[in-house]
């Protein structure tokens, strides 16, 4: 699933501690069985959402050995408020994210909607290729069927307006997704008809907007955004960062955005070229938990601490300038590990910056070692250590682990 950075496989960065099969009665619950046997005795926050909303949520659960892995928050969004979502959440996980739902204004405005039937229900049809997106590998976007599929009902409905109700709103969303994941124009001009028209229903809320406000971002379109977010001014959207592009990049230069720290409104991205001489890159995330255990664990390393604190970038995706605002407070609460956002994606050698954390040691501008992963009670410290001393940028204190040593599910996936 590759639906904005909410579907979150986030993936579950939030991995609950591992608990028997089959004995939670109790909440958090660590198996699809067990939700759905407490859901048929006890009512909760998804009797809330419309029937065909609540299949969608449920059949996106993935659980694995250790509880939930994957949560479709984007679904939780869309129809309940940020109290009840945190209830669902509480059901599945240990711990909770305050993630912004509808506002109980729009709740009860979507709500009323729907039960006074100027809401009309979606269509199986609608729901299906809806689904089958939804479901789609997140890397499926050119020859994916149910890609393909998704892209020509929203080409459709671009041109048509034939579409109201809830199709025109999985429309939307699924508009939304990939205008966010591939920032394509065609999908980013999709989206924003699409917006436009559900907004003429009235049926447009806050994190509508904010989607729109982050495609265009996304896509390098900071203008439009800027008069996007200037016309929904009472809407407090998050200010559209200043680019600071003074110093030019030569042909060689890779770079990145420094955020500023300073009590402007709007923060200030400055561009600047990284020294990959002699550094360490770590691709992070302040949604994953595997990050925030790395960054809070290294400074404090009589030996990482030190090598971290002269040679370390930590490094998010070019597409995180639209959490600028958010990444700026996040630096300032954690200063020993400020996060830059990387200024093209193609200067990087990594197929992607999804696997967080990602260690990459690079020696003469060239990436001579890697390593994926932080376990969140500090055990893959030691082969953080052994690949940086095969890197050369530490001396060896013991027995070094070979790189096929690299254990799995260390990682998060935004």
């Amino acid at each position: 699933m590759y639906r904005t950075a909410l579907v979150l496989s986030l993936a579950l960065l939030l991995a609950a501690p591992a608990r028997t099969a089959g004995t939670d009665a109790t909440p958090p619950f660590t198996t699809a069985a067990a939700l759905e046997q407490w859901l048929a005795h006890n009512a909760s926050p998804l009797d809330r959402m419309p029937p065909y909303a609540r299949a969608l949520f449920l059949d996106s659960l993935r659980f694995g050995p250790r509880g939930l892995h994957t949560l479709p928050v984007d679904i939780l969004l869309a129809e309940l408020t940020s109290e009840e979502a945190l209830a669902v959440q509480r059901l599945l996980l240990e711990d909770t994210y305050p993630f912004p739902g509808l506002a109980p204004d729009e709740a009860v405005r979507l709500r009323a909607a729907r039960a006074d039937g100027g809401l009309a229900p979606p269509t199986d049809a609608m729901v299906s290729a809806y689904r089958d997106w939804q479901d789609a590998s997140p890397d499926a976007v050119d020859g994916d069927t149910a890609v393909a599929n998704i892209e020509q009902l929203i080409a459709n409905e671009v041109t048509s307006a034939s579409t109201g109700g809830e199709d025109l709103r999985l429309l939307h969303r699924a508009a939304m997704g990939l205008a966010q994941s591939t920032g394509r124009d065609t999908h980013v001009d999709a989206a924003s008809v699409l917006h436009g028209r559900l907004q003429s229903h009235g049926l447009v809320t806050r994190n509508d907007h904010r989607d729109m406000q982050r495609a265009l971002l996304r896509s390098g379109r900071i203008e439009e955004a800027r008069a996007f977010t200037a016309s929904l001014s009472d809407l407090a959207l998050p200010p559209v960062p200043h680019l600071d592009t003074s110093y030019a990049l030569t042909e060689s230069d890779v770079g990145i955005w420094k955020i500023i720290d300073d009590d402007a409104a709007a923060p200030t991205l400055q561009l600047e070229a990284i020294d990959l001489r002699t550094r360490i890159v770590v691709v992070s995330s302040p949604g994953c938990g595997f990050s925030n255990a790395a960054a809070a664990a290294i400074p404090d390393d009589p030996e990482l601490g030190p090598l971290f604190a002269r040679h370390a970038t930590w490094l998010m995706a070019p597409t995180a300038i639209a959490e600028a605002s958010m990444l700026r407070d996040w630096n300032r609460r954690r200063p020993l590990t400020p996060i830059h956002i990387a200024f093209d994606a193609d200067q990087w050698p990594i197929s992607s910056f999804d696997a967080t954390p990602h260690f990459l040691a690079f020696r003469d501008g060239a990436l001579v070692e890697r390593y994926e992963g932080w376990q969140r009670d500090g055990s893959s410290r030691d082969a953080v250590h052994a690949m940086l001393v095969r890197a050369g940028l530490l001396r060896s204190t013991g027995a070094a682990p070979s790189a096929g040593d690299n254990p799995q599910e260390t990682s998060g996936h935004r």
